[in-house]
């Protein structure tokens, strides 16, 4: 009887009062649109903003600060979930996200900038994938993919709605109201995650596996930067040849790594997925051609 009642429980990782977990819901859009936002909005805005503090020359430089730390810390970010836990992940890198995005309105000049975008990137990428592993956390398995549909309308809404607005306001030159815009949805997921979720950790010694972060640094700026900067100094610079050499070769590096790695900070087998491999050839087409726009 026991294990009949069990059966028909449902079955949820971390079992939250109805209120509580219709807020942390809410809380993990908001963060959606706010990663969306910081993404697109600020790719409309790098413009008007270098323009701002006379710095246009920079374009390529600054679009590189802002892939640059995304892309390392997205992956590093579920890693740290499980060290820290599943609401701390969020809450630490998002308020300083928000800072840090709060200061870049009100600074004016390039270095601070810089500084405070790859900040920015950074702290992002460190909570980007936590809404998501939230929404199964929380759910039935049932309702996992009408969870995960949500967020995914979020990102869609936060990125190209978002943009659209940061133009409007541009335009009427209210380029500080822009920047601010991404900071809003963030600090409200944020608090509603902060109050509502327990820090649930994973069970058991947790290991980071530094040198796969290793590689994975030296990959993505050895072919980023190369990428960014062969149209202006060409292809065939030394420079930009080496870049794209050190990148390819640790990358070679990391695909060893990771799958020897007990705990792999990228899991090769998702590569197997045919929908998430084309996502990223994609996503990878589209960073590359917002980066040429900017310049």
């Amino acid at each position: 009887m026991a294990n009949e009642q069990q059966q028909t429980q449902p079955q949820v990782a971390i079992p939250l009062p109805k209120g509580k977990k219709n807020a942390v819901q809410i809380g993990c859009i908001c963060m959606m649109l706010s990663v969306a936002m910081y993404g697109l909005v600020f790719a409309t805005l790098t413009s008007p903003i270098l323009e701002s503090v006379n710095a246009m020359g920079y374009v390529s430089l600054f679009s590189i600060f802002a892939g640059m730390g995304v892309s390392i810390m997205t992956p590093i970010g579920g890693k740290l979930g499980d060290l820290i836990g599943r609401r701390n992940i969020v809450v630490i890198p998002g308020i300083i996200c928000a800072v840090c995005g709060i200061a870049f309105a009100f600074v004016r000049s390039l270095v601070p900038l810089m500084i405070l975008r790859l900040l920015i990137g950074f702290t992002q990428g460190a909570f980007t994938a936590a809404p998501y592993i939230i929404a199964g956390l929380i759910n039935e398995r049932k309702d996992v993919p009408k969870a995960m549909g949500m967020l995914a309308t979020a990102i869609a809404v936060g990125g190209f709605g978002g943009s659209i607005i940061a133009g409007i306001l541009t335009d009427m030159g209210l380029l500080k109201v822009a920047i601010l815009m991404p900071a809003v949805p963030l600090i409200l997921g944020v608090v509603l995650i902060g109050l509502n979720m327990p820090n649930v950790k994973r069970e058991g010694k947790v290991s980071i596996d530094i040198p796969g972060i290793i590689a994975l640094v030296v990959a993505l700026a050895g072919i980023l930067l190369a990428l960014n900067f062969g149209s202006s100094i060409g292809w065939g610079n030394p420079a930009i040849i080496a870049g794209f050499v050190i990148g390819i070769v640790a990358l070679v590096v990391l695909v060893k790594i990771e799958g020897k790695s007990a705990e792999p900070l990228i899991p090769l087998k998702l590569f197997k997925n045919s929908q998430y491999t084309v996502l990223l050839i994609v996503g990878f087409l589209v960073l590359l051609q917002l980066s040429d726009k900017r310049r």
